[in-house]
């Protein structure tokens, strides 16, 4: 419905405000642990690996950045426009409907596509690096990686439908690589 401005923006206001809040539950508890748990593998792993894992931290704080900045941008902007499509004013209708439809897309088919390539990296690589210093979950983590690097080159040749295939397992393997993860090293500090 996100990619229908004329029926998106015509919701009730408490559909939106529930808009609002799932943007910022995908920020601090989608993106933001990544960054809790890019830094925690980063000290763990750079004294053996070196400038290849200092290259797949900065890969998690960029995935983190785009991602925040597609949530914050949709954030900011729904509102607004939301105010303006209900204006009446046919112009000022279309005007925000267009606009809502460009930023919902270069959210969703802009920056978050392109997470695929820094995710995908910071997932194959640590993944690897976990799995060769035998730490559970790598391959796991590599799998991962290799959906997100499918999603952008699936995203940039225009396959929606398959990327979305991809984006859904993802959407599944990522938290659970992430829970599966936590727990083993909650076990492994209880050791």
């Amino acid at each position: 419905m996100v990619f229908e401005p004329a029926i998106f923006l015509s919701l009730p206001a408490p559909t939106h405000d529930y808009f609002h809040a799932s943007l910022i539950l995908d920020t601090l508890g989608f993106y933001l642990p990544f960054l809790v748990i890019g830094g925690y593998l980063w000290s763990v792993m750079r004294v053996e690996h070196g400038a290849l894992i200092d290259i797949a931290a900065l890969c998690i704080v960029t995935y983190a950045v785009m991602g925040i900045a597609g949530d914050a941008l949709l954030f900011a902007t729904v509102s607004p426009l939301a105010a303006m499509h209900a204006a009446g004013d046919p112009a000022i209708k279309v005007a925000s409907e267009t606009t809502w439809l460009a930023l919902a897309k270069g959210a969703q088919q802009g920056l978050w596509i392109m997470e695929g390539p820094v995710m995908g990296f910071w997932g194959l690589v640590m993944g690897s690096t976990m799995w060769r210093a035998g730490k559970p979950y790598g391959r796991l983590l590599m799998v991962v990686g290799f959906c997100y690097a499918a999603v952008f080159v699936l995203g940039v040749l225009g396959l929606w439908s398959v990327t979305q295939q991809f984006q859904l397992v993802f959407l599944i393997l990522l938290p659970l690589w992430s829970l599966l993860t936590g727990i083993a090293l909650l076990r492994q500090r209880t050791n």
